[in-house]
């Protein structure tokens, strides 16, 4: 019997009971793709540590090398150390690389390093994640220069520098773990030993050592970091624990997920709501049946197990679908794991976790169902045979008289007010609205933080109109005091500054020895903003990154002290200043230029500078980019585009899916609603057309109320986006060095595109519910 009472409220309500299905198969579809992509990510992430057999520890280093030293120490510490392997990098500069129609890559703010595949651990993979082999003549290209410069397969590649020139073929493209991502500052070209002997013998670019340690199962990384400094071996660069490439590896793809699963809560949310709607609607359709079943003697359990099972019924049915789908909608959002990490993501793991997400949704539906359906133990047999005479006009009777209306016309007066009377009702597609317009402003808000020049100033960057960077390369600091010495006597640029980073001594925690990047110049400038204090300005002072000044780093606050070693002598500063920095493994330290330079250590420089106005940035930047051809040049939003590339894009597909998703559920809700307050004002609506009220007029009606609630959720979801999305955002990128994130609200985007774009949508929405509903026939109705 039950079985046919149900199977009737599904033909009764197909509106309502479709819009339901398809809203709880799209929150399972979300909440499982977010699961499997976590269980891909574990999966491909194992997979390619297990391939790849990345360094745990890896010494970056310039200068003179004695591999006899790294051997002695490594058989001196065999209780932590497995295995060492030195790779050495032959690095050049972009413009020394030639591909397609007479271009270069001297744009790219990567240092470009050509290698041989290493031969115990730190392997360079291809995309199956086997271990690259390179023929003579061929090259692989990592991934990352794959995607920017569009570089296929068969193609060709020139290196030219000096006396040689070589045309290689790509032959495949470099999964490289510890260099993947676009945060690490450094790309590894692979070629044959043969040809790499070649250009060793021709002096083809710097030569750069990577003093790569594996360790014992047990081993202690940081006993061997320690023992390696106090050893006084090679160290002109900076160390690098391998636990850094895992979180590089893993940041976009987590990212993504994080997204995911935000939006996958407030689906839940939304759908609890939605649940409660249905429920109120149904129940206020049933009243008379549920009286009629509670005179005739059946029990309360009995009659909310007609409305329980059908949800049961329903949850079951679209996690099925949901979940099913949910394998082919990953497929549109893990593309940049499957590129970056493994295109294999075999295995069952992910298909078991996803479970979890219909599972804990059916659960959350039926208990949240059996919460709502206690209501009906409220319903005496008398209320619900006289509630459709008792309620209505209960409240109303003498709210906003329509005698007073001196501002509005007749029919939007009658929406706002029934709005003002029903508060308790609208208040549920209020909390919707706002929700929704959160799914859709924050991505966009996130999207235009990354892509905009501000964004610099969390990558430890002052902003600035062009960055000039010099690398490695024997003229360096030749053409970087040809170069101040050429602004000072250039009229188009209005201001200016210098930095010098280099690789000091720092004492830790433990009273011993690490090392750690310091940049040297005049931050008043170029001003960064700091989460706490200033910028170092006089002698001794020094500001640090949030990652460096965090507990678990060197745990200092503002007015702290720290010891460097500066040339062979200990040094005290104070701390200052702590800024954001998300680069480098947001690791690092300004001082002001009073500190010496550590000149057997220089890892690069940098000038900052801003052109006066009406002067071409671009045609300035390929004037300096001409005269020093070994140097970077770029504009702050190039330069950050650069660095968080996969990171953006993955965002701007994070934009698309929200606005895909809050329309879907705004369309869904407002018809769900709708149909409810339709169905509560039957009797209202007929008498109101007997009157000589036209639909179009009492569309209107539910239109001015139903718009009205929008625009106060429109405000109310945008100001949640730049305050608590702002909170939340910041929550996430703490473990990256920024602690504090302010996100970039675009007005016309906030405030005018989205607003208008969700008018539209629900007022269309409105518009045809409501002329469907209020031309049903007026007999059937007053009868």
């Amino acid at each position: 019997m039950f079985f046919k009472i149900v199977k009737n409220d599904f033909k009764r309500t197909k509106i309502i009971t479709t819009a339901v299905f398809v809203f709880i198969t799209m929150a399972v579809i979300l909440a499982a793709s977010a699961i499997n992509n976590i269980a891909n990510l574990i999966q491909s992430m194992s997979e390619l540590q297990e391939r790849a057999v990345p360094a745990d520890i890896t010494q970056m280093h310039s200068g003179e090398f004695d591999q006899a030293g790294i051997d002695q120490f490594t058989e001196k510490h065999r209780e932590n150390i497995a295995m060492q392997e030195t790779m050495v990098l032959l690095t050049l500069d972009g413009r020394h690389i030639h591909f397609g129609k007479n271009q270069t890559m001297s744009g790219t703010v990567q240092d470009i390093s050509f290698v041989v595949q290493n031969e115990k651990f730190d392997f360079i993979l291809n995309l199956d994640n086997e271990k690259l082999e390179v023929m003579e003549g061929e090259v692989a290209v990592p991934i990352y220069f794959m995607q920017y410069y569009d570089l296929k397969i068969g193609e060709t590649i020139t290196v030219k520098n000096g006396d040689y020139e070589k045309e290689f073929v790509i032959s495949d493209y470099a999964r490289d773990y510890e260099m993947n991502s676009s945060l690490t500052s450094s790309k590894r070209f692979v070629v044959n030993q043969v040809d790499y002997d070649e250009m060793r013998k021709f002096q083809v670019g710097e030569i750069e050592y990577l003093i790569e340690f594996k360790l014992n199962e047990n081993g202690d990384s940081l006993a061997v970091q320690t023992a390696y400094i106090e050893a006084g071996l090679p160290a002109n660069g900076p160390a690098i624990d391998g636990k850094i490439f895992l979180v590089f590896n893993a940041l976009s793809d987590t990212a993504v997920a994080m997204v995911i699963i935000l939006i996958s809560i407030l689906l839940i949310i939304i759908s609890f709501l939605c649940i409660r709607l249905t429920f109120l609607a149904t129940i206020d359709e049933d009243i008379r049946e549920i009286g009629v079943m509670k005179a005739i003697g059946i029990s309360k359990m009995e009659i909310s197990k007609v409305y329980l099972n059908k949800y049961r019924m329903m949850s079951v049915l679209a996690g099925t679908i949901g979940y099913l789908l949910s394998f082919a909608i990953v497929n549109l959002i893990n593309g940049n794991m499957k590129l970056y990490i493994s295109s294999d993501l075999s295995g069952n793991l992910k298909y078991v976790l996803s479970l979890i997400a219909p599972i804990m949704f059916y659960f959350m539906i039926v208990m949240y169902c059996k919460k709502v359906l206690k209501r009906i133990d409220k319903i005496s047999v008398v209320e619900a045979l006289r509630s459709n005479i008792m309620e209505r006009g209960k409240n109303r009777k003498y709210s906003f008289p329509l005698q007073k209306n001196k501002w509005f016309s007749t029919n939007i007066y009658m929406g706002l007010r029934d709005v003002w009377i029903r508060r308790k009702l609208y208040r549920l597609l209020f909390l919707i609205f706002i929700v929704c317009t959160f799914i859709i402003i924050l991505p966009i808000n996130l999207y235009n933080t990354m892509n905009s020049p501000k964004f610099s100033t969390y990558m430890g960057i002052e902003k600035s109109d062009i960055r000039i960077d010099f690398r490695k390369t024997d003229t360096i600091t030749e053409d970087f005091n040809k170069l101040l010495e050429e602004i000072k006597n250039d009229s188009e640029i209005v201001k200016n500054a210098a930095y010098v980073t280099s690789s000091y001594q720092i004492k830790n925690t433990e009273d011993s020895w690490d090392y750690i990047n310091i940049e040297i110049g005049d931050f008043s400038i170029f001003p960064l903003e700091y989460l706490e204090g200033r910028a170092p300005k006089a002698e001794g002072e020094i500001s640090l990154s949030y990652a460096n000044a965090s507990k678990d780093a060197l745990n200092k606050r503002v007015g702290d002290e720290v010891i460097v070693k500066v040339n062979g002598k200990e040094k005290t500063l104070r701390v200052t200043g702590i800024y954001q920095d998300i680069t480098n493994g947001g690791k690092t330290a300004k001082a002001d230029a009073s500190l010496e330079i550590n000149k057997e250590a220089v890892l690069w420089y940098i000038v900052s500078m801003d052109v006066a106005p009406g002067v071409d940035i671009h045609e300035k930047m390929n004037d300096y980019q001409n005269t020093y051809d070994s140097a970077q040049v770029n504009d702050i939003k190039e330069y950050t585009q650069q660095t968080l590339g996969n990171i953006i894009e993955q965002m701007y597909t994070m934009v698309l899916g929200g606005i895909a998703i809050a329309v879907m559920i705004i369309v869904l809700i407002t018809v769900l609603f709708l149909r409810m307050l339709l169905s509560k004002d039957m009797s209202q609506i007929a008498i109101m057309r007997s009157m000589g009220l036209t639909s179009k007029n009492i569309s209107h009606q539910y239109l001015a109320g139903t718009l009205t609630v929008l625009v106060f959720g429109i405000i109310f979801g945008a100001f949640a986006s730049s305050y608590l999305g702002e909170i939340l955002v910041s929550i996430a990128m703490t473990f990256m060095g920024a602690a504090k994130i302010e996100l970039i609200n675009v007005a016309w985007q906030t405030w005018l595109l989205c607003p208008l774009a969700l008018i539209v949508i629900v007022g269309i929405t409105i518009f045809v519910s409501c002329k469907v509903a209020v031309k049903d026939d007026l007999s059937v109705t007053l009868r």
